[in-house]
């Protein structure tokens, strides 16, 4: 018996009489398996293998048997400012392995959305176990790891439950009290199709203080900025708003559910963006006053904001949905990707999905549109967060610190359209949607009076944790900003 990258238990030769069969003990070196390992003879003998012991029947001559085993797949996993990394081996080609204990050290947070493999495999992280999956050939797992002196990252580090999508999502309201967890969304449900991470129900730890003010965390967006709610100088305000506003200052004509508009005739005439809204007049007129000269340059410029005014029959003179409509009013399905239908697919053609309706301030990832980086929530974040339409659901968003309602008995206004309805030449109503002062979604004529608004903004990634754990007695604030961050778009 011979072969290379083993070690065969003397004797490796022998002498076999009538019987015609015999038996050898065979170890792999190191780097190799016995598993799938081959055995080929000489003079027609025929040999097989088996944990170790190779039988050979059939020798009617002088016979040489060689083995030949497989080389060893291993995959060694890199855990950067953690623990968990080791190397495994794998006996089947394209098998499983799963590592675990793997968490970061103190300081840092693993950066899932990051994690690579030199040979092609797949690599997931759930909670403190790394699957790695699709294995051919040996390689190199890295997952890296984010310092939680930025406020993003110390937001996933505080937050480690991480269970996919909010319960209900589908079907009802969350209100449930929480900590330490958020929800995620991916795939087509956002642009690019990277993780958003969303608080949801009743969070009790998504509080920041920025600006003088308090604020609700919304979300960190796909860009890694970290939107924001308005709360206002007081935690247990009843009065967490700006102020009363209009939506627009008329409403017989479907450009006036545009946070900017154009003009008539047709979705492509109405995203021409030429013309703020009431609404946005408002919003400007604030942070020019309360953010610009001393928080400005915290503010993401990259964040987009929708104002999502694909449907799928524009008219004049009929009434008809927008994609919104379509995505919450009986179906709830939201997305936080501009110009989705209720499937999870963009809206196509003519008044499909459009930049024109990403509302931000660079061009870099929407339309650059916005005088300044601030707008409202969507009627989509209102349900990721917990809420529905037509019912009542008191989430974060309807919440101060003292669990009251942070509006008092105020609706207060989303940026999210609702319908265009034409009942007559003189009883024509654009709609947006809003949020009743209990909680839930409904809608409203753009010239609804009574109706307050909650401006929201987006510190941008690179902003520094600087202390807070996120309650309200103890909300996250933020540092100096670096050189490098205060000149960043993002």
């Amino acid at each position: 018996l011979v072969g290379s990258n083993i070690s065969i238990t003397a004797p490796a030769n022998k002498t076999v009489g009538r019987i015609g069969s015999t038996s050898f003990q065979v170890t792999a070196n190191t780097g190799y398996t016995l598993t799938g390992a081959t055995v080929t003879c000489t003079n027609n003998a025929t040999a097989t293998i088996t944990n170790g012991t190779v039988n050979v029947s059939n020798i009617k001559s002088n016979t040489t048997c060689t083995v030949v085993p497989k080389e060893e797949i291993k995959v060694t996993l890199v855990v950067n400012n953690g623990t968990g990394g080791t190397t495994k081996a794998l006996d089947t080609v394209g098998g499983t392995l799963t590592f675990t204990g793997v968490s970061p050290n103190s300081g840092y947070v693993l950066d899932n959305e990051n994690m690579t493999c030199t040979g092609g495999a797949t690599i997931v992280l759930n909670e403190t176990t790394a699957t790695v999956s699709n294995i051919n050939s040996s390689q190199t797992c890295t997952i890296p790891s984010l310092s939680t002196s930025i406020l993003k990252n110390k937001i996933l580090a505080d937050h480690p439950t991480r269970p996919g999508a909010r319960p209900n999502l589908n079907s009802g309201i969350f209100q449930d009290n929480n900590t330490k967890t958020l929800y995620t969304a991916s795939g087509n449900q956002t642009e690019g199709g990277k993780t958003v991470y969303y608080f949801s129900g009743n969070s009790q730890d998504n509080w920041v203080y920025f600006a003088n003010l308090y604020w609700r965390i919304i979300r960190i967006n796909e860009d890694g900025s970290v939107r924001l709610l308005y709360v206002g100088p007081d935690k247990n305000t009843t009065s967490g708003h700006i102020g009363e506003s209009l939506y627009n200052t008329r409403r017989d004509d479907s450009m006036y559910v545009g946070y900017m508009y154009g003009s008539s005739g047709s979705v492509a005439s109405n995203r021409n963006n030429t013309t703020d809204s009431t609404i946005k007049g408002v919003i400007d007129t604030w942070y020019n006053s309360k953010i610009r000269s001393s928080y400005g340059n915290y503010v993401s410029r990259t964040a987009i904001y929708c104002n999502d005014r694909a449907n799928e029959n524009y008219s004049t003179s009929a009434t008809f949905y927008y994609a919104a409509y379509k995505r919450l009013y009986n179906v709830q399905a939201p997305s936080y990707k501009c110009g989705n239908d209720r499937y999870g697919n963009l809206y196509t053609g003519t008044n499909g999905a459009s930049t024109a309706d990403k509302f931000t301030a660079s061009t870099s990832t929407g339309n650059g549109k916005l005088t300044y980086p601030v707008a409202l929530m969507t009627a989509d974040e209102v349900v990721f967060a917990g809420g529905k339409y037509g019912t009542v659901a008191k989430a974060y968003y309807y919440y101060n610190a003292a669990e009251g309602s942070v509006t008092g008995i105020y609706t207060w206004w989303t940026m999210s359209p609702y319908h265009f309805a034409y009942y007559s030449s003189s009883s024509i109503y654009s709609r947006v949607f809003f949020v009743y002062a209990s909680g839930d979604l409904g809608n409203n004529s753009v010239t609804g009076t009574d109706v307050r608004v909650r401006p929201v903004l987006s510190l941008k990634s690179c902003v520094k944790w600087k202390s807070g754990d996120g309650t309200s007695d103890n909300p996250y604030t933020v540092g100096i900003l670096d050189s490098a961050c205060l000149s960043a778009e993002n």
